[in-house]
């Protein structure tokens, strides 16, 4: 197996050279400090902790031929598109994805009006940095939803998003990436734990979804990890095909803004949740 350089960058804003650099594969991730002014962060963080749709966020694993979803300990506040994933077109599921989208992207966008919401801070200047622009996704020829809340308010459970690490694939077979990546603007951190955890191995192929087997040691199989850990207001890119984690944290909740990046085959990138 070959492995890659362990090397994360530490910047101060959005670079279009440091960004290729992990969409090349030669760097692991890039930490801006301080992208979000900490009175935006509490306040977000304070609307997201008693939103009247925060609901449970799961994570996509394989069981035998089918997908399941398992409760990793995480909330949301916003609609996930792998709540669609094996259903028909014309399922509740997908109407309520693609209904609810934009006004989820609009609600947090109003809250902090007149400020700007900081989801759509990254989204302009992500635009304005990378030459062939940056957009919300449309896969299903509408626009998807992008800058889900992530809420992690019970620390008694959040041993489970570090026991087994997880990636994360588009199973939309007809969406052709490059790469897939995610970014997360952290609100809210506890003071101990809840580092972000990761693993320097090639990215896994999309087919390769982990079995939902609680007998498979995966972390054991794995060379030793990264940790970066994230204070309030700052900004991590990383790329989703590659194994991480979150370390679990004894108190206190853990709060981010996160959407996926996708590199698509004309250098686009295409954010969805």
């Amino acid at each position: 197996m070959v492995f890659m350089k362990n090397e994360v960058i530490v910047s101060n804003s959005l670079k279009e050279n440091e960004l290729a650099k992990l969409f090349n594969n030669e760097v692991l991730a890039i930490h801006i400090k301080e992208y979000v002014d900490s009175h935006i962060a509490n306040k977000l963080s304070d609307f997201f902790l008693s939103h009247k749709n925060l609901e449970c966020h799961p994570h996509d694993l394989k069981k035998g031929d089918d997908v399941v979803l398992v409760d990793y300990g995480v909330d949301r506040i916003g609609v996930s598109y792998n709540t669609t994933f094996g259903k028909p077109k014309d399922s509740d599921s997908y109407k309520k994805y693609f209904d609810n989208a934009l006004s989820a992207i609009r609600d947090v966008r109003n809250f902090c009006a007149p400020m700007l919401a900081p989801f759509d801070k990254f989204r302009l200047e992500l635009d304005e940095v990378w030459s062939a622009g940056a957009s919300i996704a449309n896969f299903e020829g509408k626009k998807m939803h992008a800058g889900i809340a992530r809420v992690m308010r019970r620390p008694e459970r959040s041993f489970m998003v570090e026991k087994q690490p997880h990636f994360d694939g588009l199973q939309q077979q007809s969406v052709n990436l490059l790469g897939q990546f995610s970014v997360n603007i952290y609100l809210k951190t506890p003071t101990n734990g809840g580092e972000l955890e990761l693993w320097d191995v090639p990215a896994i192929p999309i087919t390769e979804l982990i079995e939902d087997n609680p007998e498979y040691n995966w972390r054991g199989t794995l060379p030793q990890s990264i940790l970066i850990k994230p204070e309030q207001g700052d900004l991590i890119i990383i790329n989703t095909r590659k194994p991480h984690a979150i370390r679990s944290f004894p108190d206190g909740c853990r709060i981010s803004l996160q959407s996926f990046i996708g590199l698509s085959l004309n250098k686009h990138l295409m954010l969805w949740n």
